[in-house]
Formats: C-alpha cells, structure tokens, sequence
C-alpha cells in the first residue's frame, strides 16, 4: 500500500510540473537581474529566446538595450527617432508604422525579420539609391527605436508583393528625361523605370511628388506639378540663392518626366506615428 501510495504521489509530482498551465521557466534570470518588471516579459523588450538556457538560441535575434524602448510610446528615444524619421523623410521610399510610399523595403517587417544590427549597417551603408544621412551614433539608435515600434504597431511581419526588377539594354542616346536633364546632380528612386540618375550634388528625388517629401518648395510648400515645372523653369524666381540653371524641356519631355516621378499608391492610416 506504501509503494502504491509513492508511485501515485510521484504521479501527482509530474503531472504537475507538466501541466499546461505551468508558467515556463524564464532563463533570462538564469544569468541578467530582473528590471522594468512592469513592462512585461524579458522577451517583450528584447525578443531572443527566453525558454533555452543555451546561449546561442536564446539571443537569437536580441535587440539590446539601446532600442529596446521602442516598447515604451512615451521613451525619449522613441520620440527623438520618430522625429528623425520625419526629419529625413524615410516614407518617401519606405512604408514605416503602416504608412508611406513602396518604391523600397517595408521597414515595418525589419522588427520580425532583421537583426538590429544589420539594420544599424544598413543604415550607415546605404543601398545604392539611398541618400547617406551621415547619422551620429545616438540618432542611429533613435531611428532603430522607431523602425522597431513601426513594426510592433504592425503587429506582425507584413506579407509583401514581389518587387518589380528593371533590367535596361538602352544605349546613351535613348535614356529617359530625368538621366538626360536631372541625372548629372540628382538620383530617383522610380517605381516604373528603377534607379535612375547618379548624381549626389543635388538632393535626392525620390517620391518627391508625394506628400511624405519634405515641403521645401520655396521654404515651406509641398511639391506638386506645378510646383516643378516653376521650378525647373526658372529656379532663381523660386529661391534667389539657388545653384541649380534652368532647364528646358520640350512637352513629350516634361510628360516623360513625369512617368519617372509617378509612384506606388499610398498607405495610410488614420493616426500619424
């Protein structure tokens, strides 16, 4: 009876360390104190890998504590990155936090996908039709802060059509309005032609007939058509100190222009970031 009543005890023991109602173990605690115990789970901040005590998987994809705050809307940070993000107008190219253009990468899936640090590489070795911001250390960690709360109010990684690739075999004398006209000073990041122009004397154009460009027209104004064209015709009327000549286009090249600078549709939501 002794023996029937220890086995049945041992039972009880296991069954209820099994249970699916036992919380896990959190082997964070294993090695770092608890901290901002009110923010949550280990996990929540710093993604990894609570559950494992093995090292490697545990801090796989870790975000460290520089941009962990992007969990806290009210962080300095947080803040300072999402004005940064304004600032240098990120949407132009991007979709950040659910809204902006798609001429390049959805930065709302990097949180799910991406390790901070190759976002900070990115970052600091832009792509080829990426401006180069020249970021300080802090502001990069302010901007990760934000790309990683656009993701989290995505609330998961999101499903993206496939790119489009622009191969091109045209020779000098047929290339579009904008290399010809703009290109020597300028680049476009374009949804129907691909990069276009190799300049870096001038600002990048990119998405810069949509409303997430910086309103520099004439200090303040948005871009529009009409905007461009007394721009392009006399930059001088607009701004007394620019640099930039007039350039001249006949209509089928102002209407070709325009192709380069049309864009993908918008997606917006219904609060700003």
């Amino acid at each position: 009876m002794g023996l029937r009543a220890s086995v049945l005890t041992v039972v009880c023991l296991l069954f209820s360390v099994c249970s699916s109602d036992a919380a896990p173990r959190n082997h964070c605690l294993d090695c770092h104190p608890a901290h901002y115990v009110a923010q949550g789970s280990c996990s929540y901040c710093h993604l990894g890998n609570q559950q494992t005590n093995r090292k490697e998987l545990a801090h796989g994809n870790l975000i460290k504590g520089q941009q962990t705050s992007f969990t806290n809307p009210r962080s300095a940070s947080l803040v300072a990155g999402k004005k940064l993000a304004d600032q240098t107008a990120c949407r132009r190219c991007h979709t950040l936090a659910g809204t902006g253009n798609r001429l390049a990468s959805n930065l709302d899936s990097l949180l799910w996908t991406t390790r901070p640090e190759l976002i900070h590489k990115a970052l600091i070795e832009p792509a080829l039709y990426m401006p180069d911001f020249h970021f300080s250390a802090q502001d990069l960690d302010h901007l990760i802060t934000a790309i990683l709360a656009g993701g989290l109010k995505a609330g998961k990684a999101p499903k993206e059509p496939p790119q489009v690739v622009h191969f091109s075999e045209q020779s000098k004398s047929q290339k579009d309005t904008f290399s010809v006209k703009c290109g020597g000073c300028h680049k476009l990041l374009s949804k129907r032609e691909g990069g276009l122009g190799n300049g870096t004397a001038g600002p990048n154009l990119s998405g810069l007939l949509t409303k997430f460009y910086p309103s520099s027209f004439g200090g303040d104004k948005p871009w529009n058509k009409d905007s461009l064209k007394r721009w392009l015709k006399n930059p001088r009327e607009v701004r007394p100190q620019a640099m930039m000549r007039p350039i001249i286009l006949t209509k089928q090249e102002w209407n070709n222009l325009l192709v380069s600078f049309s864009h993908s549709p918008c997606v917006s939501l219904s609060r700003p970031l």
